[in-house]
């Protein structure tokens, strides 16, 4: 099988905070979000036998104990995403996904036969256009996001959904409204990432502005900031 790979860190502790992690990255992604920080895996092909992958993960085994599968969009590979994790789970590795929530039956499929210990959801906005439209670049993704998330709390997967906050998106309202529709599906906390530059650049929120605006919503959600790109 040939896996369309971006990259792989052998060692992570940011992607599964407090868990350490070997991260493969999938290539290709249905979004265009405006402001991704991993833009050059949204197209491309660089093929790989999944035995490169395998490898990968088996000489970092020793040093891990999960595997992430991030990307672009993991689930656009349905197939080698599920392959990658079958290998990682007879090595006794946990597997996580990071997931734009565009492909819910494929999400669910994984979890269903049991290949995913924990999914990274990213809420990008409020879940209606055209405000999703906005930060996707896509029209039609809000009810796909949504799919997921219901998938996610039906099949009782460990789930953290994050919103990454750029400058001039979402915004307040915004966040407020995300926190809310959480909050009444059940959801009890919601990561706040910085937002970091790719090829657009920009000047990163601070923390302390991430933390005034998670101040804002700690009435409807408790509320967790992220902000890897931040001094001290």
């Amino acid at each position: 099988m040939k896996v369309n790979l971006g990259g792989v860190v052998p060692l992570s502790t940011v992607d599964w905070p407090g868990v350490a992690a070997t991260v493969i990255f999938l290539r290709g992604c249905p979004l265009r979000c405006p402001h991704c920080q991993n833009s050059h895996l949204q197209t491309g092909e660089s093929p790989v036998e999944l035995s490169v992958v395998n490898e990968n993960i088996q000489e970092a085994a020793p040093f891990v104990s999960a595997v992430v599968l991030s990307g672009g969009e993991v689930l656009m590979q349905p197939s080698a995403a599920e392959e990658i994790a079958r290998f990682a789970r007879v090595r006794s590795l946990k597997v996580g996904i990071e997931t734009c929530g565009y492909y819910p039956d494929r999400l669910a499929g994984l979890v269903e036969k049991g290949l995913v210990d924990r999914v990274f959801l990213d809420v990008k906005a409020a879940l209606r256009d055209p405000e999703y439209a906005r930060v996707t670049g896509r029209e039609n993704v809000a009810s796909r996001v949504k799919e997921s998330l219901d998938r996610c709390i039906e099949l009782g997967v460990s789930l953290e959904v994050r919103t990454t906050v750029f400058p001039e998106m979402p915004s307040s309202g915004e966040l407020r409204e995300i926190a809310g529709y959480l909050s009444r599906r059940g959801i009890e906390v919601l990561v706040l990432q910085q937002g970091l530059p790719g090829e657009d650049e920009f000047e990163p929120l601070s923390k302390e502005r991430l933390e005034e605006l998670a101040s804002t919503i700690e009435d409807l959600i408790k509320v967790s900031v992220r902000a890897p790109g931040s001094l001290g």
